[in-house]
């Protein structure tokens, strides 16, 4: 998956104070694009830029810390549909900096180049979930007072009335619905992407509900399937939409007639040796499929 980077390691402790070395990488993000060079996809450096001032100090992998620029240009709110659009690059490129030779790319779109290796793709994604909350967190949602930094730790603070504003975690499952008699495995395909990847049920956990709650309905709301027998996976952390994926498997139970809501364009009953899985293996998703392509159905 995208956060098993290993032999790299990721270390995401706060430092307000960490100066940016010449050779320290910058991300840059225009919405839902990120700034890098078009031939090799690499990020700029602090040396690239005019000015180190204005720099947010990020995480760091392995020796090598990152930072974020922050455009002081009109910026939209961010929805799903936005951020899995078909067209990749900038179609109106803006100067940064004076940087010749970068443009901006939709984050997403960096999974489909071979050359960015995953800790790449993985530092970006991160990054991108930094990006948006600090876009999001410049006002306090109490009073409307401008924030600032915290000293101590990864948050904005109201200096009016105290308010501390931490980094959104939005909980979600990704499930694995399986039928026991049969050996399959329900896989999916999301409607009105323009990236067709298989998959698995998923969906957002509500207020007040447990996360096993969160499978029973998902699976309801988008295939009219009954299940049981729940059970924990594994989880992956900072997703495109600033998630923390939580998998799980299932068994069908009654009926095995799948009624779409409009969601998923489809969802059909796969064997072991039917389920293709998705091009790489950054995400939990593919490693759910994976696990139950390899091990016969037996979980």
């Amino acid at each position: 998956m995208i956060q098993d980077i290993y032999p790299h390691r990721f270390y995401n402790s706060y430092d307000l104070r960490k100066d940016p070395d010449n050779h320290d990488l910058v991300f840059v993000f225009r919405n839902d694009r990120v700034l890098v060079s078009k031939k090799s996809f690499d990020l700029p450096q602090v040396c690239d830029l005019h000015s180190a001032d204005d720099l947010t100090y990020l995480f760091r992998i392995d020796e090598k810390n990152y930072f974020l620029k922050q455009l002081e240009v009109e910026e939209k709110v961010l929805t799903e549909n936005d951020i899995y659009r078909a067209d990749a690059w900038d179609d109106h490129p803006i100067m940064v900096d004076g940087l010749r030779g970068y443009e901006f790319i939709r984050v997403q779109f960096l999974r489909e180049e071979k050359s960015v290796e995953k800790w790449r793709y993985f530092a970006t994604v991160c990054a991108f979930h930094l990006y948006q909350w600090y876009q999001g967190s410049r006002f306090c949602g109490r009073c409307g007072t401008p924030t600032v930094h915290s000293e101590k730790e990864r948050c904005m603070i109201c200096p009016k009335c105290g308010n501390h504003i931490y980094p959104k975690i939005v909980p979600a499952v990704i499930v694995g619905v399986t039928d026991p008699d049969a050996n399959k495995l329900l896989v999916t395909r999301y409607a009105g992407r323009s990236i067709h990847y298989d998959a698995l049920i998923a969906g957002f956990t509500e207020f007040g509900e447990t996360l096993e709650e969160n499978v029973a309905r998902e699976v309801m709301e988008e295939t009219g399937l009954t299940v049981t027998n729940i059970r924990y996976y594994k989880s992956q952390p900072w997703g495109m939409v600033s998630d923390i994926l939580m998998g799980f498997w299932c068994d069908v139970t009654g009926s095995r007639e799948v009624t779409l809501d409009g969601e998923l364009g489809s969802a059909v009953w796969l064997s072991p040796d039917e389920i293709k899985g998705q091009p790489d293996d950054m995400s939990l998703t593919n490693e759910m499929m994976m696990v139950f392509k390899e091990k016969n159905g037996r979980i």
